[in-house]
């Protein structure tokens, strides 16, 4: 069975767009979806619903056509409103990852030099 996973949010002018697609991976008699992978994306403002759940939605085919046309708008304004809050862990997260890229790139770089000695 195929599910998305949609992001909500308590702002009611924020529209829900789909962040994952996930094959359920449990047993089929299994009525927990948060369990798996898909559980493990969605976090607590997060809806794990199959196409068909998704379409009985108010906004079910703008999500869905959304989603298969590859549109990231939603995704990127949330992206936007993260790294606009200076003070976010996510922010010192990604600061971090961005660092240790660097020094990863950096210690390649030096290996390949080293190599062509």
């Amino acid at each position: 069975m195929r599910y998305y996973v949609l992001e909500t949010s308590e702002d009611p002018k924020v529209k829900m767009f789909i962040v994952a697609e996930v094959v359920h991976e449990l047993d089929e008699s299994s009525e927990d979806r948060g369990l798996g992978i898909a559980g493990q994306i969605a976090g607590g403002r997060a809806l794990i619903l199959s196409g068909a759940e998704v379409m009985i939605l108010g906004e079910g085919a703008r999500i869905l056509r959304e989603w298969q046309e590859g549109d990231d708008e939603r995704y990127d304004e949330e992206n936007v409103r993260i790294h606009s809050a200076s003070d976010s862990e996510i922010v010192t997260a990604l600061r971090h990852l961005r660092l240790l890229r660097g020094l990863r790139e950096e210690s390649k770089e030096k290996n390949k030099n080293t190599e062509k000695k």
